[in-house]
């Protein structure tokens, strides 16, 4: 999932909460369920695969990241009594990524890993934990430099591990670039996209 994608989640969830279709767990509650069951999750939205693929410039060329064959994405909403929000993700998905420069290409990478997302109630901070599998692109020059910071690769692959991120935003809603991007927990073992694509040629 990319930053953009994980940016835009309020979005679907402003839509799903325009919509009625909120799951039940999005009541107001600081707790959280017991395990087991379906914890109130969901399918997202056909509009959470699209666009079906987007292109991102890296590895000294252009690689194109599409939606795989897997898409088994649920989702899940709460909202706190704080007024913050949490969405949680889980589910199989896969992508395919293609270089432009040599036609290097991986078939249905595995980025089933779970992803949430902590917004706070006045849309200004919030925290995105990514967990293995997962593939992550800064599409803005904001999160390239947090990334950056932190050593990790433009465009990087992890299996195990999480990830970690704190983004502040402007309290300009036109401004869809976040203020800051940090880093504060890495998984061990990243692997650069860039290489992948080179054993794959």
């Amino acid at each position: 999932m990319s930053i953009t994608k994980a940016l835009s989640l309020p979005m679907l969830v402003a839509f799903s909460l325009a919509a009625g279709a909120v799951p039940a767990s999005a009541a107001p509650e600081d707790s959280e369920p017991s395990r087991g069951g379906t914890h109130g999750f969901v399918p997202v939205p056909e509009e959470f695969y699209e666009p079906e693929s987007y292109d991102v410039e890296a590895c000294g060329s252009t690689v194109t990241i599409a939606s795989g064959d897997v898409r088994e994405v649920q989702y899940r909403v709460r909202v706190n009594k704080d007024g913050s929000t949490v969405v949680r993700f889980r589910g199989e998905s896969t992508v395919d990524l293609t270089r432009k420069s040599d036609g290097a290409f991986i078939d249905e990478l595995d980025v089933s890993g779970p992803f949430t997302q902590r917004s706070s109630a006045d849309g200004q901070n919030a925290e995105l934990t990514f967990r293995g599998a997962s593939i992550i692109d800064p599409t803005d020059p904001t999160s390239a430099a947090g990334f950056a910071a932190a050593g990790l690769p433009y465009l990087f692959f992890f299996e195990h591990g999480k990830l970690t991120v704190q983004v502040e935003f402007s309290d300009d809603p036109t401004v869809m670039e976040p203020d800051s991007v940090e880093v504060v927990h890495s998984p061990r073992h990243v692997v650069d996209v860039c290489d992948m694509l080179d054993e794959a040629r």
